[in-house]
């Protein structure tokens, strides 16, 4: 089973306003770049502080996918845990191109900014995710969309966004979270990867239209 290790482009990108949600939430560019970090416990969320203080965290992760042509059987995004496990999660299509940055806060697939529920919207890359271990890797089933997008874009990129509040624009009164690590780590052993099955290519169907002449005798 190939295995596909994220770039070191990911990371969390935070949107913070102090004037209410819908600042947070709807931003065009974030506030934080933690691209560089090795893990983060914060890395999805959507939380409400004092008073109107709102923020959002979203997780976005790259992988070099050139070198798949047929579009695999299956695949299992894995991300290893940390500290915070109170956030539910949908893995939906990003692009936000070579670097991650504050600017790449709204860099998904079909998201609008206009303060709207976007579930409809996005292209979503999984099931929704509601639960989530601390200690050790979490295994993401990556459906077909996700599996037709691996053979067909030279760089698979993903966002982790929270899915209660974040994604269908609803006003948080607590702060579900979730930590996991990223490509920075030292080594591998807690980075995020892709296992997936190679699939099969189709072969082609010739008819071969054979002509046969005769002689009469």
């Amino acid at each position: 089973m190939p295995t596909i290790y994220a770039n070191s482009e990911d990371g969390t990108i935070l949107s913070l306003d102090t004037s209410g949600w819908s600042g947070a939430r709807d931003a065009t560019s974030g506030d934080i770049d933690y691209s560089t970090n090795t893990s983060f416990i914060n890395a999805v969320m959507a939380r409400k502080a004092r008073g109107t203080r709102y923020f959002v965290n979203r997780a976005f992760f790259s992988f070099n996918t050139s070198g798949i042509s047929v579009t695999p059987s299956e695949a299992t995004l894995k991300i290893y845990g940390l500290t915070n496990n109170t956030a539910d999660f949908f893995v939906v299509k990003a692009n936000y191109g070579g670097t991650l940055e504050v600017a790449d806060i709204d860099a998904i697939v079909g998201w609008s900014n206009s303060g709207v529920d976007n579930e409809g919207n996005v292209t979503k890359y999984s099931s929704e995710i509601t639960s989530w271990s601390t200690s050790g890797y979490n295994d993401i089933t990556l459906n077909s969309t996700a599996l037709s997008d691996m053979s067909s874009l030279d760089d698979f990129q993903v966002c982790l966004i929270e899915s209660t509040h974040d994604l269908r624009n609803v006003a948080p009164t607590a702060a579900p979270r979730i930590g996991m690590y990223f490509a920075d780590q030292s080594s591998t052993s807690k980075d995020p990867y892709i296992d997936y099955t190679e699939g099969e290519e189709e072969e082609e169907s010739v008819t071969s239209n054979s002509v046969f002449f005769g002689t009469n005798f």
